[in-house]
């Protein structure tokens, strides 16, 4: 049987093949100390030695024993014997295999390292079937047991052993939980799943299912109901199959990812028809939570709909009835003059009073008079009532397919009520007032929902108007899901706050050592030494900052006085920076195509290799470079595969294939990776911090519009026109985007700042991240620091905001004399009580069982409760540490524009990427697809600084010896440039037998008399 093809050609050769060092890394693996100097006194020829030496610096390198002779690893050699052995002759023979092995069995003695015996590799083999248990991805299993041969100091079995340890451990986690699906799996559910893959109507029902949601339209909600409906059952199973299955989440979406990649045909090819049950179990469990998530959005976007139609009516409705109004009265003074007309026989009173209001009228006028209707409510419920019959069309089935939870009673009761009334199809009128549950709704909107009418008796009753009953309810849903009072439990973004933290007896329990596994000394601190630590700093640095006001040192703040001399107000100026993009030392450059760039840049860093099949069995599948190349281009610019074969050299078939199996968003940012962890090393990077404390970063959103409709994007009349369209909210530092997301228009940045800080997998360690307003909410300053972050947002209107946000652990009295001053003494006790509950959070959000993104929407958006309140204090008390800081510092203020310039800049370039075929768009049909989309542009923007930076640290390696100053211009140069690249043209990825050389590009630049290095970064 073929063995399971795990990692590449080089990631093999990486772990299994001698490495290749360079002076500094050579200087660390082969120092001694003095246990092997005494050793090496007692061997007696040089090239013992050196065998010795050379063994063990790769035993530290990679945990493994090489054959090797002295000629193979000749610059080592010469390295050892500069080092160790000056003057002596390079060796010319081998030593004996007993000497080559004595010393390697001393080595390991010093490295206290083990052979690996068969009772080891059975031990090895158990863990690798736990390990499947909670990852079936091979390289996990394969790094999991590599790890922990490190961890044991037992040397890494040969490869193949590991091959075989891992494919036995998946074989036999598959061949468990097809063994458990068949017995625990009933015959209705078996024939549910199966029934995915038959064909109706033209389409397979697995292939309806896969398709997203679209758009709000009723024809687009229906189906997402009926593709819900499809699901309740086999949903309703999963959620008493998995437990019993024990399958992790991991393993959940993993299988679920294999259903969605699998095509029907290929489904049904599978030998083991309770393996394809497995992967469409899984993805029916992720599948009906995804739908509900869409299902949610649907009625939040609808409710919304009505009340933004209701505020319209309304406006119109009261202008016309306060026009009216101010005619009738005007009416009424007519009328009532006549009775002191003189010239008016008394006669003639009636005749000249019907002239001003006519007869007929005069009975409703009189009416309307008396009780004129200018209750502005009145009009938005008359409007509900109208579209009485489109809320139901709309919102019924919605209301019908959702199950809520609700955390008030009476909300409850009323959700009952209606889903009881909605399924027995009973009259409305026919209920009494006493039955209709009210208690939730507001008690000045009652009235709007209640009617007179009388009985068979001719008594007058009270009654309740069922169209709008039933739109009250789903408003008051509406702002139950948006304030935290109302949830969906079977869903991913709609479930309870409460279900995205760790169990509550599971933290009672193992609180200290989940705290001690995630080594974040803020949350390990004592919270009343915290408290006191941020007390002092605090407190010291309002002295600090006012007396710098006070004696002129703080020259940027300015103070304005009233005409009594009374101080009354203090501003900030605000100094934009240019960007420094496209300086114009690049117009010097040759022209190059983006498909030479991105040969260069897979030759300089083997980005190419992260591009890997999504089945593992194919892993040694390697696509053409060109073809890669080809489909990032196309999903980056937009161009379709079909246009990318017209105007280039690929063939589509070619291009279909590597778009079908290459091409994930996990593998374009794994490239991205690549390429950032190179740009890391060139020795211009650091130059490129702006502060001593480290990478200092930036996020921010880019709005794009979308060629195709999807229920991500939304309309947005400021940034799309008529169109729809999503935001690109990125992570750079350094010139660089480290990470994106793709998230609605309509959903707030700041919800996923956290997130993405903690989505960075690259080798760039961020210190401190800046923003623009939208970075800011009730929470994230408080998560930033504990998390080890500093949050240095910009702030616009800086005095309103310390004016109003400002606190202090004192009384506001106790500031008074300050400029800059507190309005609010800090709950410092609240913060003690819940500070648990606080640590709870946190962890939670350390650990990513959840979205780290939904937690903190939650937590910025729900309706207060202690615990929320104590959090927010703590922001409060970091955010003011902070915005004393930025008063103070012209230099941070400084600091932090810089770096939202540099965010900036990456934004031009991704647009320019983009535009390519004709507008700043994203392709794609569905999430998956606008994230590849995304990633493909981040790439291609990564290769193209890349290239940039490897130019410039060439230029400013080769005159910082004798012409710094040169050099010290050359690294403020920014490597965001795009006007030496063409993007556009005929694409030759084929027949160029010449790459870029960068060093014929620089000696063509020193041709030039002087360079002019235009500073700017």
């Amino acid at each position: 049987m073929a063995r399971l093809a795990i990692l590449t050609k080089d990631e093999i050769e990486s772990l299994y093949t001698i490495p290749t060092l360079d002076d500094e890394e050579r200087s660390f693996l082969f120092s001694l100390d003095a246990d092997d100097k005494r050793y090496l006194e007692r061997l007696g020829s040089t090239p013992r030695k050196i065998n010795y030496i050379l063994q063990l610096g790769y035993g530290r390198a990679v945990n493994y024993f090489f054959k090797f002779s002295f000629q193979q690893q000749k610059q080592d050699v010469a390295f050892i014997l500069r080092h160790y052995f000056p003057g002596k002759p390079f060796p010319k023979k081998q030593i004996s295999k007993n000497y080559h092995y004595d010393n390697r069995a001393e080595v390991m003695s010093r490295l206290k390292l083990v052979a690996p015996d068969s009772d080891f590799e059975a031990c090895l083999l158990r863990e690798a079937k736990s390990l499947a248990k909670r990852h079936a991805l091979p390289k996990f299993v394969l790094q999991e047991l590599l790890d922990s041969c490190l961890h044991k100091k037992v040397i890494k079995p040969a490869y193949s052993t590991l091959q075989y340890m891992v494919s036995e451990a998946l074989r036999y986690e598959q061949q468990r939980l097809t063994n458990k699906l068949y017995t625990a799996a009933d015959k209705p559910l078996r024939a549910a799943l199966d029934t995915l893959l038959d064909n109706e109507d033209l389409f397979y029902n697995l292939t309806l299912l896969k398709r997203d949601q679209k758009s709000f339209n009723t024809t687009e909600v229906k189906r997402c109901v009926a593709k819900q409906q499809m699901l309740r059952e086999i949903y309703a199973a999963s959620q008493r199959l998995i437990p019993d299955l024990g399958i992790s989440e991991q393993n959940i979406i993993y299988y679920a990812n294999l259903a969605e990649f699998y095509t029907i045909q290929k489904l049904k090819q599978l030998k083991s028809i309770n393996l394809v049950r497995l992967y469409l179990l899984c993805y029916a469990h992720r599948r009906f939570l995804k739908i509900n998530d869409h299902l949610v959005a649907s009625l939040n976007f609808k409710v919304n709909l009505y009340t933004a139609s209701a505020d319209e009516y309304q406006r119109a409705k009261v202008d016309t009835v306060e026009a009216v109004d101010k005619l009738m009265r005007s009416q009424a003074c007519d009328v009532l003059a006549v009775n002191i007309n003189q010239k008016i026989p008394d006669e003639k009173v009636r005749e000249h009073v019907f002239s001003i209001i006519p007869r007929s009228d005069y009975k409703q006028f009189l009416s309307d008079f008396k009780k004129p209707n200018l209750n502005r409510e009145y009009y938005r419920w008359e409007h509900y009532g109208k579209l009485s019959s489109k809320i139901k069309m709309n919102l019924r089935p919605l209301f019908n397919a959702l199950e809520f939870t609700c955390a008030m009673d009476e909300m409850s009761k009323s959700v009952e009520f209606l889903k009881q009334h909605l399924a027995h199809h009973h009259a409305f009128k026919s209920y009494r007032y006493n039955d209709v549950p009210m208690g939730f709704f507001p008690k000045s909107a009652r009235k709007f929902l209640t009617y007179k009418a009388r009985d068979n008796h001719g008594q007058v009753l009270k009654k309740i108007d069922g169209n709008r009953y039933e739109f009250m309810v789903y408003l008051q849903l509406f702002k139950g899901l948006a304030d935290g009072t109302v949830f969906v439990k079977d869903s991913n973004g709609y479930r309870a706050l409460e279900d995205e933290l760790i169990d509550i007896e599971y933290w009672t329990n193992h609180k200290h050592t989940l705290l001690a596994e995630l080594n974040m000394p803020l949350l390990s601190m004592n919270i009343t030494a915290l408290l006191d630590r941020l007390e002092t700093c605090l407190e010291q640095k309002y002295i600090d900052v006012n007396q710098r006001i006070e004696t002129g040192e703080n020259a940027t703040l300015k103070l304005r006085y009233n005409k009594r001399r009374e101080r009354i107000k203090w501003t900030l100026p605000y100094v934009r920076f240019d960007d420094g993009i496209n300086n114009p030392f690049y117009e010097k450059l040759p022209v190059s195509g983006i498909g030479d760039v991105l040969r260069f840049v897979d030759e300089q860093t083997d980005f190419l290799a992260a591009f890997t099949h999504l089945q593992p069995k194919y892993a040694k599948s390697i696509p053409e470079a060109e073809v890669l190349n080809a489909c990032i281009l196309a999903n980056a610019t937009g161009l379709e595969t079909k246009k990318m074969k017209d105007i280039s050299d690929i063939k589509e078939k070619d291009l279909d294939n590597v778009n079908k199996n290459f091409q994930r968003s996990q593998t374009l940012c794994a490239a991205s990776d690549v390429i950032v962890n190179h740009t890391a090393k060139l020795p211009i990077f650091n130059q490129y911090n702006l502060s001593d404390y480290g990478v200092h970063a930036s996020v921010d959103g880019q709005k794009f519009t979308t060629r195709y409709n999807t229920i991500k994007s939304r309309y947005s009349k400021k940034y799309f026109g008529t169109m729809r369209g999503v935001v690109m909210y990125s992570l750079s530092a350094n010139h660089m985007p480290l990470c994106l997301k793709v998230i609605g228009a309509n959903e707030h940045e700041s919800h996923f700042l956290l997130d993405i800080v903690e989505s960075n997998t690259s080798d760039v360690e961020v210190t401190a991240v800046s923003g623009d307003m939208h970075s800011i909410n009730r929470v994230n300053f408080a998560l930033m620091n504990l998390f080890g972050y500093k949050f240095m947002p910009r702030f616009t209107k800086i005095a309103e905001t310390a004016d109003s946000k400002l606190v202090g652990f004192h009384k506001a009295s106790h500031y008074e004399q300050y400029i800059i001053k507190p309005s609010k003494q800090v709950d410092k006790s609240l913060i003690i009580k819940e500070w648990d509950n606080i640590l709870r959070i946190l962890v939670s959000l350390a650990l990513k069982q959840t979205t780290q993104s939904q937690i903190v929407r939650k937590l910025s958006s729900f309706k207060t409760n202690p615990t929320l309140k104590a959090l927010i204090a703590l922001d409060q008390i970091m955010m003011s540490d902070y915005l004393l800081d930025y008063i103070d510092s012209q230099e941070m203020r400084t600091v932090v524009q810089s770096s939202l310039c540099r965010g900036e800049s990456y934004h031009q370039l991704s647009a320019t990427i983009a535009k390519v075929s004709g507008g700043k768009s994203l392709r794609g049909k569905n999430e998956i697809e606008l994230d590849i989309a995304a990633e493909s542009i981040r790439l291609i923007a990564n290769a193209v600084i890349f290239y940039n930076a490897t130019l410039l640290s060439h230029l400013y390696q080769l005159h910082l010896a004798e012409e710094p100053d040169k050099a010290s211009k050359i690294s403020r140069l920014s490597p965001v440039a795009w006007q030496h690249i063409s993007f556009i043209g005929k694409y030759e990825f084929y027949n160029r037998k010449v790459s870029i050389n960068i060093q014929e590009v620089i000696d063509f630049l020193l041709s030039d008399i002087e360079i002019d290095f235009l500073a700017a970064a």
